[in-house]
Protein backbone atom coordinates (compact mmCIF):
# COMPACT_ATOMS: atom_id res chain seq x y z
CA UNK A 1 0.00 0.00 0.00
CA UNK A 2 1.35 3.42 -0.90
CA UNK A 3 2.18 6.06 1.69
CA UNK A 4 -0.86 8.05 2.81
CA UNK A 5 1.01 11.39 2.71
CA UNK A 6 -0.17 13.78 0.02
CA UNK A 7 1.72 13.14 -3.24
CA UNK A 8 2.79 15.53 -5.97
CA UNK A 9 2.04 14.73 -9.59
CA UNK A 10 3.95 15.03 -12.85
CA UNK A 11 1.54 15.19 -15.79
CA UNK A 12 3.28 13.78 -18.89
CA UNK A 13 1.83 14.63 -22.30
CA UNK A 14 3.50 13.11 -25.40
CA UNK A 15 2.74 14.75 -28.73
CA UNK A 16 3.70 14.46 -32.37
CA UNK A 17 2.55 17.00 -34.94
CA UNK A 18 -0.72 17.95 -33.30
CA UNK A 19 -0.66 21.69 -32.52
CA UNK A 20 -4.40 21.94 -31.99
CA UNK A 21 -4.45 18.87 -29.74
CA UNK A 22 -1.58 19.97 -27.51
CA UNK A 23 -3.07 23.48 -27.27
CA UNK A 24 -6.37 22.04 -26.09
CA UNK A 25 -4.72 19.79 -23.52
CA UNK A 26 -2.27 22.35 -22.14
CA UNK A 27 -5.04 24.94 -21.90
CA UNK A 28 -6.98 22.57 -19.64
CA UNK A 29 -3.95 21.52 -17.60
CA UNK A 30 -2.80 25.09 -16.93
CA UNK A 31 -6.31 26.11 -15.79
CA UNK A 32 -6.44 23.87 -12.74
CA UNK A 33 -7.66 24.75 -9.27
CA UNK A 34 -4.66 22.91 -7.81
CA UNK A 35 -1.73 25.02 -6.73
CA UNK A 36 1.28 24.87 -9.04
CA UNK A 37 3.40 23.69 -6.11
CA UNK A 38 1.74 20.24 -6.19
CA UNK A 39 1.99 19.48 -9.90
CA UNK A 40 4.04 20.02 -13.03
CA UNK A 41 3.33 19.52 -16.72
CA UNK A 42 5.88 17.91 -19.01
CA UNK A 43 4.94 18.33 -22.67
CA UNK A 44 7.14 15.96 -24.67
CA UNK A 45 7.52 16.71 -28.36
CA UNK A 46 8.44 13.61 -30.38
CA UNK A 47 10.26 15.39 -33.20
CA UNK A 48 7.42 17.41 -34.73
CA UNK A 49 8.16 19.42 -37.87
CA UNK A 50 5.06 21.62 -37.69
CA UNK A 51 3.76 24.24 -35.24
CA UNK A 52 3.59 21.84 -32.29
CA UNK A 53 6.91 22.95 -30.69
CA UNK A 54 5.93 26.62 -30.90
CA UNK A 55 2.60 25.90 -29.17
CA UNK A 56 4.41 24.13 -26.33
CA UNK A 57 6.97 26.95 -26.12
CA UNK A 58 4.18 29.51 -25.78
CA UNK A 59 2.79 27.69 -22.75
CA UNK A 60 6.25 27.27 -21.23
CA UNK A 61 6.84 31.02 -21.61
CA UNK A 62 3.47 31.87 -20.06
CA UNK A 63 3.77 29.32 -17.25
CA UNK A 64 7.53 28.97 -16.62
CA UNK A 65 7.07 27.41 -13.17
CA UNK A 66 4.49 24.90 -14.34
CA UNK A 67 5.16 23.77 -17.93
CA UNK A 68 8.39 22.10 -19.02
CA UNK A 69 9.17 21.60 -22.71
CA UNK A 70 10.85 18.21 -23.24
CA UNK A 71 12.11 16.94 -26.60
CA UNK A 72 12.50 13.29 -27.61
CA UNK A 73 13.56 13.33 -31.27
CA UNK A 74 15.93 10.37 -31.32
CA UNK A 75 13.34 7.59 -31.00
CA UNK A 76 10.01 7.94 -32.77
CA UNK A 77 7.13 6.64 -30.67
CA UNK A 78 4.81 7.71 -27.88
CA UNK A 79 6.37 5.32 -25.34
CA UNK A 80 9.83 6.75 -25.93
CA UNK A 81 8.31 10.21 -25.45
CA UNK A 82 6.65 9.14 -22.19
CA UNK A 83 9.97 7.73 -20.97
CA UNK A 84 11.63 11.08 -21.70
CA UNK A 85 8.98 12.73 -19.55
CA UNK A 86 9.53 10.23 -16.75
CA UNK A 87 13.27 10.94 -16.85
CA UNK A 88 12.62 14.65 -16.21
CA UNK A 89 9.72 14.29 -13.79
CA UNK A 90 9.93 15.33 -10.14
CA UNK A 91 6.56 14.11 -8.85
CA UNK A 92 5.65 11.19 -6.64
CA UNK A 93 3.02 10.23 -9.22
CA UNK A 94 3.24 10.10 -13.01
CA UNK A 95 -0.08 10.86 -14.72
CA UNK A 96 -0.27 10.34 -18.48
CA UNK A 97 -2.60 12.27 -20.79
CA UNK A 98 -2.76 12.24 -24.60
CA UNK A 99 -2.39 15.46 -26.54
CA UNK A 100 -5.96 15.79 -27.76
CA UNK A 101 -7.76 15.23 -24.49
CA UNK A 102 -9.33 17.63 -22.04
CA UNK A 103 -9.89 17.55 -18.29
CA UNK A 104 -11.99 19.48 -15.79
CA UNK A 105 -10.43 22.25 -13.72
CA UNK A 106 -10.33 20.00 -10.63
CA UNK A 107 -8.68 17.08 -12.44
CA UNK A 108 -5.25 17.42 -10.83
CA UNK A 109 -6.81 17.64 -7.37
CA UNK A 110 -8.91 14.57 -8.19
CA UNK A 111 -5.82 12.64 -9.32
CA UNK A 112 -3.93 13.62 -6.17
CA UNK A 113 -6.82 12.45 -4.00
CA UNK A 114 -7.08 9.15 -5.90
CA UNK A 115 -3.34 8.50 -5.61
CA UNK A 116 -3.02 9.03 -1.86
CA UNK A 117 -3.11 5.27 -1.30
CA UNK A 118 -3.18 3.87 -4.85
CA UNK A 119 -0.29 2.47 -6.86
CA UNK A 120 -1.56 2.04 -10.43
CA UNK A 121 -4.92 3.51 -11.48
CA UNK A 122 -6.87 3.73 -14.71
CA UNK A 123 -9.35 6.59 -14.94
CA UNK A 124 -12.57 6.88 -16.92
CA UNK A 125 -12.61 8.35 -20.43
CA UNK A 126 -15.72 10.12 -21.71
CA UNK A 127 -16.31 10.31 -25.46
CA UNK A 128 -17.32 13.80 -26.53
CA UNK A 129 -20.56 14.22 -28.44
CA UNK A 130 -23.84 12.38 -27.94
CA UNK A 131 -24.48 8.86 -29.26
CA UNK A 132 -27.32 10.39 -31.26
CA UNK A 133 -24.84 12.53 -33.22
CA UNK A 134 -24.44 9.72 -35.75
CA UNK A 135 -23.51 6.04 -36.00
CA UNK A 136 -19.74 6.69 -35.94
CA UNK A 137 -19.98 8.71 -32.73
CA UNK A 138 -22.27 6.05 -31.27
CA UNK A 139 -19.70 3.40 -32.25
CA UNK A 140 -17.05 5.37 -30.34
CA UNK A 141 -19.29 5.41 -27.27
CA UNK A 142 -19.96 1.69 -27.53
CA UNK A 143 -16.43 0.43 -28.14
CA UNK A 144 -13.74 2.92 -27.12
CA UNK A 145 -11.99 2.92 -23.74
CA UNK A 146 -13.55 0.10 -21.70
CA UNK A 147 -10.91 0.85 -19.08
CA UNK A 148 -12.41 -1.16 -16.23
CA UNK A 149 -12.57 -4.28 -18.41
CA UNK A 150 -9.00 -3.77 -19.55
CA UNK A 151 -7.80 -3.67 -15.94
CA UNK A 152 -9.92 -6.60 -14.77
CA UNK A 153 -9.29 -8.90 -17.73
CA UNK A 154 -6.02 -7.79 -19.31
CA UNK A 155 -4.19 -6.16 -16.39
CA UNK A 156 -3.50 -2.78 -17.94
CA UNK A 157 -4.90 0.72 -18.32
CA UNK A 158 -4.43 2.77 -21.51
CA UNK A 159 -1.69 5.35 -21.09
CA UNK A 160 -4.08 8.16 -22.02
CA UNK A 161 -5.80 7.74 -18.63
CA UNK A 162 -3.17 6.17 -16.38
CA UNK A 163 -1.58 7.33 -13.13
CA UNK A 164 1.19 5.34 -11.48
CA UNK A 165 3.38 5.83 -8.43
CA UNK A 166 7.06 6.62 -8.97
CA UNK A 167 8.11 3.60 -6.92
CA UNK A 168 6.16 1.31 -9.23
CA UNK A 169 8.13 2.54 -12.25
CA UNK A 170 11.38 2.35 -10.31
CA UNK A 171 10.59 -1.29 -9.49
CA UNK A 172 9.38 -2.61 -12.86
CA UNK A 173 11.12 -0.21 -15.25
CA UNK A 174 9.81 2.27 -17.82
CA UNK A 175 7.85 1.60 -21.00
CA UNK A 176 9.45 -0.46 -23.76
CA UNK A 177 10.16 2.26 -26.37
CA UNK A 178 10.12 -0.21 -29.28
CA UNK A 179 6.34 -0.45 -29.25
CA UNK A 180 4.10 1.33 -31.74
CA UNK A 181 1.08 0.17 -29.71
CA UNK A 182 0.55 -2.29 -26.82
CA UNK A 183 3.35 -0.75 -24.77
CA UNK A 184 0.74 0.03 -22.12
CA UNK A 185 -0.34 -3.64 -22.12
CA UNK A 186 3.22 -4.89 -21.68
CA UNK A 187 3.91 -2.35 -18.94
CA UNK A 188 0.67 -3.16 -17.11
CA UNK A 189 1.46 -6.88 -17.18
CA UNK A 190 4.85 -6.17 -15.60
CA UNK A 191 3.18 -4.10 -12.89
CA UNK A 192 0.72 -6.91 -12.18
CA UNK A 193 3.47 -9.56 -12.13
CA UNK A 194 5.39 -7.47 -9.59
CA UNK A 195 2.43 -7.62 -7.21
CA UNK A 196 1.25 -4.02 -7.33
CA UNK A 197 -2.46 -3.33 -7.00
CA UNK A 198 -4.21 -2.14 -10.15
CA UNK A 199 -7.52 -0.33 -9.79
CA UNK A 200 -10.11 1.56 -11.83
CA UNK A 201 -11.40 4.88 -10.51
CA UNK A 202 -14.47 6.13 -12.42
CA UNK A 203 -14.65 9.28 -10.29
CA UNK A 204 -11.73 10.78 -12.25
CA UNK A 205 -12.60 11.44 -15.89
CA UNK A 206 -10.87 12.69 -19.00
CA UNK A 207 -12.59 13.70 -22.25
CA UNK A 208 -11.59 12.34 -25.66
CA UNK A 209 -12.94 13.49 -29.04
CA UNK A 210 -14.90 10.89 -30.97
CA UNK A 211 -12.65 9.44 -33.67
CA UNK A 212 -13.66 9.67 -37.32
CA UNK A 213 -13.66 6.56 -39.51
CA UNK A 214 -10.19 7.39 -40.86
CA UNK A 215 -8.87 7.95 -37.33
CA UNK A 216 -10.35 4.64 -36.17
CA UNK A 217 -8.73 2.83 -39.09
CA UNK A 218 -5.35 4.42 -38.36
CA UNK A 219 -5.67 3.50 -34.69
CA UNK A 220 -6.37 -0.15 -35.46
CA UNK A 221 -3.45 -0.38 -37.86
CA UNK A 222 -1.31 0.71 -34.89
CA UNK A 223 -3.06 -1.84 -32.68
CA UNK A 224 -2.25 -4.55 -35.22
CA UNK A 225 1.39 -3.53 -35.25
CA UNK A 226 1.39 -3.67 -31.46
CA UNK A 227 -0.07 -7.20 -31.47
CA UNK A 228 2.74 -8.36 -33.69
CA UNK A 229 5.38 -6.52 -31.67
CA UNK A 230 4.38 -7.85 -28.28
CA UNK A 231 4.41 -11.44 -29.54
CA UNK A 232 7.74 -10.80 -31.22
CA UNK A 233 9.41 -9.01 -28.31
CA UNK A 234 7.91 -11.13 -25.51
CA UNK A 235 6.86 -14.51 -26.98
CA UNK A 236 6.99 -16.15 -23.56
CA UNK A 237 4.46 -13.70 -22.11
CA UNK A 238 1.90 -13.26 -24.89
CA UNK A 239 -0.22 -15.72 -26.84
CA UNK A 240 1.04 -16.50 -30.32
CA UNK A 241 -1.54 -16.70 -33.10
CA UNK A 242 -0.59 -17.43 -36.72
CA UNK A 243 -0.53 -14.32 -38.86
CA UNK A 244 -2.15 -16.06 -41.80
CA UNK A 245 -4.93 -17.80 -39.89
CA UNK A 246 -8.31 -17.48 -41.69
CA UNK A 247 -9.86 -16.42 -38.38
CA UNK A 248 -8.06 -13.10 -38.71
CA UNK A 249 -10.18 -12.26 -41.72
CA UNK A 250 -13.60 -13.57 -40.71
CA UNK A 251 -16.38 -11.16 -39.66
CA UNK A 252 -16.11 -10.27 -36.00
CA UNK A 253 -19.87 -9.96 -35.66
CA UNK A 254 -22.16 -12.46 -37.31
CA UNK A 255 -25.68 -11.29 -38.22
CA UNK A 256 -27.08 -13.42 -35.41
CA UNK A 257 -25.05 -11.40 -32.91
CA UNK A 258 -26.41 -8.02 -33.97
CA UNK A 259 -29.11 -8.20 -31.32
CA UNK A 260 -26.54 -8.96 -28.63
CA UNK A 261 -24.45 -6.07 -29.92
CA UNK A 262 -27.51 -3.80 -29.69
CA UNK A 263 -27.98 -4.70 -26.03
CA UNK A 264 -24.31 -3.96 -25.32
CA UNK A 265 -24.56 -0.59 -27.03
CA UNK A 266 -27.68 0.30 -25.09
CA UNK A 267 -26.12 -0.67 -21.76
CA UNK A 268 -23.03 1.48 -22.41
CA UNK A 269 -24.70 4.50 -23.98
CA UNK A 270 -28.25 4.47 -22.65
CA UNK A 271 -29.46 4.63 -26.23
CA UNK A 272 -31.14 2.04 -28.40
CA UNK A 273 -30.40 1.90 -32.12
CA UNK A 274 -32.18 0.50 -35.13
CA UNK A 275 -30.95 -1.92 -37.73
CA UNK A 276 -29.32 0.72 -40.02
CA UNK A 277 -27.03 1.92 -37.22
CA UNK A 278 -26.21 -1.64 -36.18
CA UNK A 279 -25.29 -2.43 -39.78
CA UNK A 280 -22.83 0.50 -39.67
CA UNK A 281 -21.42 -1.00 -36.47
CA UNK A 282 -21.06 -4.34 -38.22
CA UNK A 283 -19.23 -2.75 -41.15
CA UNK A 284 -16.92 -0.77 -38.87
CA UNK A 285 -16.10 -3.84 -36.75
CA UNK A 286 -14.94 -5.69 -39.83
CA UNK A 287 -13.05 -2.76 -41.30
CA UNK A 288 -11.18 -2.42 -38.02
CA UNK A 289 -10.43 -6.15 -37.98
CA UNK A 290 -8.90 -5.82 -41.44
CA UNK A 291 -6.98 -2.73 -40.27
CA UNK A 292 -5.42 -4.80 -37.49
CA UNK A 293 -4.40 -7.40 -40.08
CA UNK A 294 -2.78 -4.63 -42.12
CA UNK A 295 -0.89 -3.55 -39.00
CA UNK A 296 0.28 -7.09 -38.30
CA UNK A 297 1.43 -7.45 -41.91
CA UNK A 298 3.34 -4.17 -41.62
CA UNK A 299 5.03 -5.44 -38.47
CA UNK A 300 5.79 -8.74 -40.20
CA UNK A 301 7.51 -6.89 -43.05
CA UNK A 302 9.50 -4.87 -40.52
CA UNK A 303 10.51 -8.00 -38.61
CA UNK A 304 11.63 -9.66 -41.84
CA UNK A 305 13.67 -6.57 -42.73
CA UNK A 306 15.43 -6.78 -39.37
CA UNK A 307 16.00 -10.51 -39.73
CA UNK A 308 13.37 -11.80 -37.29
CA UNK A 309 11.06 -14.66 -38.20
CA UNK A 310 7.39 -13.63 -38.30
CA UNK A 311 5.40 -16.52 -39.71
CA UNK A 312 4.48 -17.72 -36.23
CA UNK A 313 4.01 -14.31 -34.61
Amino acid sequence: MADVCAPTVSVIVPVYEDPAGIDRTLDALTSQTADSSVYEILAVDNGSADRTPSVIASYRDRFPNLVEFVVEDETQGSYAARNAGIARANGDVFAFVDADMSVTETWVEDVLAAMRTAEYVGFDVAIEGAPTDGPVVAFNHATEFPVERYIDEQRFAPTCCLAVRREVVETVGRFDPRFTSSGDVEFGRRVHAAGFEQTFDPSVTLSHPARSVSELLAKYVRVGRGLGQRRRFYPERFDRHPLFSPSNYLPTLSPTRLRESARTVQSRTGQSFGLPTLCVFYLLENLLTLSMVVGRLADAVESRRTGQSFFHS
